[in-house]
Protein backbone atom coordinates (compact mmCIF):
# COMPACT_ATOMS: atom_id res chain seq x y z
CA UNK A 1 0.00 0.00 0.00
CA UNK A 2 1.46 3.43 -0.90
CA UNK A 3 2.75 5.45 2.04
CA UNK A 4 3.97 9.00 2.57
CA UNK A 5 7.79 9.29 2.86
CA UNK A 6 7.27 11.60 5.86
CA UNK A 7 4.80 9.29 7.58
CA UNK A 8 1.65 11.36 7.09
CA UNK A 9 -1.70 9.49 6.99
CA UNK A 10 -2.86 9.96 3.41
CA UNK A 11 -6.02 8.80 1.68
CA UNK A 12 -4.66 9.46 -1.82
CA UNK A 13 -2.93 6.85 -4.00
CA UNK A 14 -0.35 8.99 -5.84
CA UNK A 15 0.71 11.96 -3.69
CA UNK A 16 0.28 12.67 0.01
CA UNK A 17 -2.76 14.88 0.57
CA UNK A 18 -1.04 16.35 3.66
CA UNK A 19 2.41 17.41 2.40
CA UNK A 20 2.34 16.76 -1.37
CA UNK A 21 5.22 14.29 -1.53
CA UNK A 22 5.00 11.38 -3.95
CA UNK A 23 3.83 8.22 -2.20
CA UNK A 24 6.09 5.19 -2.14
CA UNK A 25 4.98 1.60 -2.61
CA UNK A 26 6.68 -1.14 -0.64
CA UNK A 27 7.96 -3.98 -2.80
CA UNK A 28 8.27 -7.18 -0.75
CA UNK A 29 10.43 -8.87 -3.40
CA UNK A 30 14.16 -8.94 -2.64
CA UNK A 31 16.51 -7.12 -5.06
CA UNK A 32 17.44 -9.39 -7.96
CA UNK A 33 20.94 -8.00 -8.47
CA UNK A 34 22.23 -8.91 -5.00
CA UNK A 35 23.98 -12.27 -4.46
CA UNK A 36 22.38 -14.59 -1.91
CA UNK A 37 23.58 -14.08 1.63
CA UNK A 38 25.99 -16.80 2.83
CA UNK A 39 24.61 -19.26 5.34
CA UNK A 40 25.86 -18.79 8.87
CA UNK A 41 25.73 -21.24 11.72
CA UNK A 42 23.23 -20.22 14.44
CA UNK A 43 25.87 -21.07 17.02
CA UNK A 44 28.30 -18.51 15.55
CA UNK A 45 26.53 -15.16 15.04
CA UNK A 46 28.31 -12.39 13.18
CA UNK A 47 30.45 -10.33 15.56
CA UNK A 48 29.47 -6.65 15.97
CA UNK A 49 31.46 -4.02 14.11
CA UNK A 50 34.22 -2.37 16.17
CA UNK A 51 32.69 0.52 18.09
CA UNK A 52 29.17 -0.33 16.96
CA UNK A 53 26.53 0.50 19.57
CA UNK A 54 24.42 -2.28 21.02
CA UNK A 55 20.64 -2.41 20.76
CA UNK A 56 18.01 -1.74 23.39
CA UNK A 57 15.63 1.04 24.37
CA UNK A 58 16.84 4.60 24.80
CA UNK A 59 17.94 5.16 28.42
CA UNK A 60 16.65 8.74 28.24
CA UNK A 61 13.11 8.32 26.89
CA UNK A 62 12.59 4.56 26.40
CA UNK A 63 12.03 4.72 22.64
CA UNK A 64 13.04 1.57 20.75
CA UNK A 65 16.37 2.02 19.04
CA UNK A 66 16.60 1.92 15.23
CA UNK A 67 20.04 3.47 14.65
CA UNK A 68 22.91 5.27 16.35
CA UNK A 69 20.74 8.15 17.60
CA UNK A 70 17.35 7.99 19.33
CA UNK A 71 14.68 9.26 16.94
CA UNK A 72 12.84 11.08 19.74
CA UNK A 73 15.44 12.69 22.02
CA UNK A 74 18.72 12.39 20.10
CA UNK A 75 20.59 10.22 22.62
CA UNK A 76 23.83 8.88 21.12
CA UNK A 77 23.97 5.10 21.66
CA UNK A 78 27.58 4.94 20.46
CA UNK A 79 29.15 7.48 22.82
CA UNK A 80 26.46 7.13 25.53
CA UNK A 81 26.02 10.89 25.56
CA UNK A 82 22.74 12.65 26.13
CA UNK A 83 21.68 15.79 24.35
CA UNK A 84 23.15 18.77 26.24
CA UNK A 85 22.18 22.12 24.66
CA UNK A 86 23.85 23.98 27.53
CA UNK A 87 27.34 22.61 26.92
CA UNK A 88 30.06 25.06 26.08
CA UNK A 89 31.13 25.56 22.48
CA UNK A 90 33.39 22.76 21.26
CA UNK A 91 34.12 24.36 17.89
CA UNK A 92 33.94 28.15 18.39
CA UNK A 93 33.29 30.65 15.63
CA UNK A 94 30.99 28.50 13.50
CA UNK A 95 27.40 29.20 12.50
CA UNK A 96 24.88 28.11 9.90
CA UNK A 97 22.46 30.05 7.71
CA UNK A 98 19.14 28.27 7.22
CA UNK A 99 16.83 29.19 4.35
CA UNK A 100 14.72 27.83 1.49
CA UNK A 101 16.47 27.17 -1.83
CA UNK A 102 14.26 27.48 -4.95
CA UNK A 103 16.79 25.62 -7.11
CA UNK A 104 16.80 22.62 -4.76
CA UNK A 105 13.01 22.70 -4.62
CA UNK A 106 12.81 22.69 -8.42
CA UNK A 107 15.22 19.76 -8.53
CA UNK A 108 12.93 17.82 -6.23
CA UNK A 109 9.98 18.66 -8.48
CA UNK A 110 11.88 17.58 -11.60
CA UNK A 111 12.79 14.29 -9.90
CA UNK A 112 9.10 13.63 -9.24
CA UNK A 113 9.62 13.56 -5.48
CA UNK A 114 6.96 16.17 -4.76
CA UNK A 115 3.95 17.71 -6.47
CA UNK A 116 4.24 21.54 -6.79
CA UNK A 117 0.45 21.91 -6.94
CA UNK A 118 0.03 20.29 -3.52
CA UNK A 119 3.28 21.52 -1.99
CA UNK A 120 4.16 24.97 -3.41
CA UNK A 121 7.44 26.69 -2.65
CA UNK A 122 7.02 29.00 0.39
CA UNK A 123 6.23 32.54 -0.67
CA UNK A 124 8.30 34.21 2.03
CA UNK A 125 11.15 32.65 3.99
CA UNK A 126 13.57 34.83 5.92
CA UNK A 127 17.09 33.37 6.27
CA UNK A 128 18.09 32.80 9.86
CA UNK A 129 21.47 32.29 11.47
CA UNK A 130 22.16 29.80 14.21
CA UNK A 131 25.43 29.79 16.15
CA UNK A 132 26.88 26.30 16.62
CA UNK A 133 27.74 25.44 20.21
CA UNK A 134 28.03 22.37 22.38
CA UNK A 135 29.20 18.99 21.13
CA UNK A 136 26.26 18.41 18.81
CA UNK A 137 23.48 20.35 17.10
CA UNK A 138 20.25 18.58 16.09
CA UNK A 139 18.40 19.35 12.85
CA UNK A 140 14.76 18.31 12.70
CA UNK A 141 11.24 18.95 13.95
CA UNK A 142 10.12 19.30 17.54
CA UNK A 143 8.29 16.43 19.22
CA UNK A 144 5.67 17.63 21.70
CA UNK A 145 5.14 14.10 23.06
CA UNK A 146 8.81 13.86 24.12
CA UNK A 147 9.49 17.52 24.81
CA UNK A 148 12.23 17.47 22.16
CA UNK A 149 13.15 20.76 20.51
CA UNK A 150 16.09 20.57 18.07
CA UNK A 151 18.56 23.43 18.00
CA UNK A 152 17.71 23.89 14.30
CA UNK A 153 13.93 23.43 14.19
CA UNK A 154 12.60 23.12 10.63
CA UNK A 155 9.02 22.28 11.60
CA UNK A 156 6.13 24.34 12.86
CA UNK A 157 3.80 26.56 10.78
CA UNK A 158 5.27 27.10 7.33
CA UNK A 159 8.06 24.62 8.04
CA UNK A 160 9.49 22.02 5.70
CA UNK A 161 7.08 19.02 5.75
CA UNK A 162 9.69 16.55 4.46
CA UNK A 163 11.93 16.83 7.54
CA UNK A 164 12.17 13.98 10.05
CA UNK A 165 11.99 14.64 13.81
CA UNK A 166 15.75 14.03 14.04
CA UNK A 167 16.78 14.50 10.44
CA UNK A 168 20.51 15.12 10.90
CA UNK A 169 23.04 15.98 13.59
CA UNK A 170 26.03 18.29 13.42
CA UNK A 171 28.86 16.92 15.59
CA UNK A 172 31.81 18.96 16.83
CA UNK A 173 35.15 17.33 16.03
CA UNK A 174 38.36 17.51 18.13
CA UNK A 175 40.14 19.56 15.44
CA UNK A 176 37.60 22.39 15.75
CA UNK A 177 35.57 21.51 12.66
CA UNK A 178 32.13 19.95 12.30
CA UNK A 179 30.77 16.75 10.79
CA UNK A 180 27.29 15.76 9.64
CA UNK A 181 25.51 12.53 10.61
CA UNK A 182 22.19 11.44 9.13
CA UNK A 183 20.80 8.91 11.64
CA UNK A 184 18.51 7.43 8.98
CA UNK A 185 16.10 10.19 7.96
CA UNK A 186 13.17 9.26 5.76
CA UNK A 187 14.09 11.48 2.82
CA UNK A 188 17.87 11.61 3.20
CA UNK A 189 20.42 14.44 3.35
CA UNK A 190 22.82 15.63 0.65
CA UNK A 191 25.82 17.98 0.64
CA UNK A 192 26.83 20.50 -2.03
CA UNK A 193 24.28 19.43 -4.62
CA UNK A 194 25.36 15.85 -5.12
CA UNK A 195 22.60 13.37 -5.96
CA UNK A 196 24.01 10.78 -3.54
CA UNK A 197 22.69 11.13 0.02
CA UNK A 198 24.99 10.94 3.02
CA UNK A 199 25.29 7.34 4.24
CA UNK A 200 23.18 6.82 7.38
CA UNK A 201 25.11 6.71 10.64
CA UNK A 202 28.44 7.77 9.10
CA UNK A 203 30.17 11.02 10.05
CA UNK A 204 30.57 13.21 6.95
CA UNK A 205 33.23 15.94 7.49
CA UNK A 206 32.15 19.47 6.60
CA UNK A 207 34.11 22.52 5.50
CA UNK A 208 33.48 26.24 5.55
CA UNK A 209 30.89 27.07 2.89
CA UNK A 210 29.42 23.57 2.55
CA UNK A 211 25.71 23.45 1.78
CA UNK A 212 23.55 20.79 3.41
CA UNK A 213 20.24 20.02 1.66
CA UNK A 214 17.31 18.40 3.40
CA UNK A 215 13.56 18.03 3.06
CA UNK A 216 11.63 19.67 0.23
CA UNK A 217 13.51 22.99 0.02
CA UNK A 218 15.82 23.52 3.02
CA UNK A 219 19.48 24.46 2.63
CA UNK A 220 21.81 24.86 5.63
CA UNK A 221 25.04 26.71 4.85
CA UNK A 222 28.00 26.18 7.17
CA UNK A 223 30.11 29.28 7.84
CA UNK A 224 33.18 29.96 9.96
CA UNK A 225 34.06 33.29 11.48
Amino acid sequence: MPSCPSGHPSTANDVCDVCGLRLRTFDPRPPQHLPPAPLRSPAAPAPPRPGAPRGGPCPECGTSRTGRFCEECGYDFASHQRRDPGAGPAAPGWRVTVTADPAYYQYMVNQGVLDPDLLPFPSRVLPRRVALSGDRVHIGRRSASRGFVPEIDLGGPGGDPAISHIHAILIARPDGTWALVDPGSTNGTTVNGTADPVAPGVEFPLRDGDRVYAGAWTVIILQKG
